[in-house]
């Protein structure tokens, strides 16, 4: 049997009590179906789609899903290029909330843009953006985020990147990965006060159901954040959720 002649079906047989299975598992079983090289068999059935990376040496039945890839709208190119232009050497990632609204149940009308810059760099992009841009915000308190920031559109608000963070670039931007998006929704309770609750349950299960989604590189940015078991806990109650 080649390759091209593997399909979801012979596959599904050896998923269905596990919603995942080890490396080990998938090519022991692609050895009792036929005469196949079996790690370029292995990898060929991710590229394909049929199978799923779900963490290191763990996958998933492939449903040919797309890598989440955030659209980059015109108020967050304009930001990330400034900063590229005046402090290039500065780590960055940007993005902006109206990205949530694939995800969410009730839609959301205000939005914020979000710098994530290293420590080091704070202050200087502050200053930079504050001279071009109206409601710039570093590292706000709960209570600033209550009084304003909750009632502005598109307000920019710089807080501090995680090093190692799970970032991906996107057409010469560097932006956020639907890994680093779920754990900052379920840790950042006050910045992201508008998508929490059943709301946020219904985003994750959402997530996962589009998305192939890394585990292990997500929980891996969690315990970086101090959040691990908060992270893990989140995730599997959502999953576990009746369809909303």
């Amino acid at each position: 049997m080649k390759i091209q002649n593997i399909h979801t079906t012979d596959l599904r047989p050896i998923f269905v009590k596990n919603h995942e299975l080890d490396r080990e598992s998938i090519e022991d079983y692609l050895r009792t179906i036929g005469n196949y090289n079996v790690e370029y068999t292995l990898n060929s059935l991710v590229k394909n789609g049929l199978l799923e990376r779900t963490g290191r040496g763990r996958y998933s039945l492939g449903l040919k899903r797309q890598i989440y890839s955030p659209p980059l709208e015109n108020e967050i190119k304009g930001v990330y290029g400034l900063i590229q232009e005046e402090k290039p050497l500065l780590e960055c990632c940007v993005w902006r909330t109206s990205i949530i609204n694939e995800f969410t149940l009730h839609q959301a009308g205000r939005f914020a843009q979000i710098v994530e810059i290293e420590r080091d760099g704070l202050e200087a992009v502050f200053d930079l953006l504050r001279d071009h841009y109206p409601n710039v915000y570093l590292n706000p308190s709960d209570e600033l985020l209550d009084r304003y920031i909750v009632y502005q559109n598109d307000a920019i608000v710089i807080v501090p990147l995680t090093s190692e963070a799970p970032t991906q670039v996107i057409d010469g931007i560097r932006t956020i990965t639907i890994e680093k998006l779920l754990v900052d929704l379920i840790v950042d309770v006050k910045l992201y006060e508008s998508f929490q609750g059943a709301e946020l349950a219904y985003i994750i299960k959402e997530a996962f159901r589009k998305y192939p989604i890394n585990k292990d590189k997500m929980l891996r940015y969690a315990r970086r954040r101090r959040k691990g078991n908060n992270v893990e806990s989140m995730i599997e109650m959502s999953l576990q959720l009746e369809d909303f």
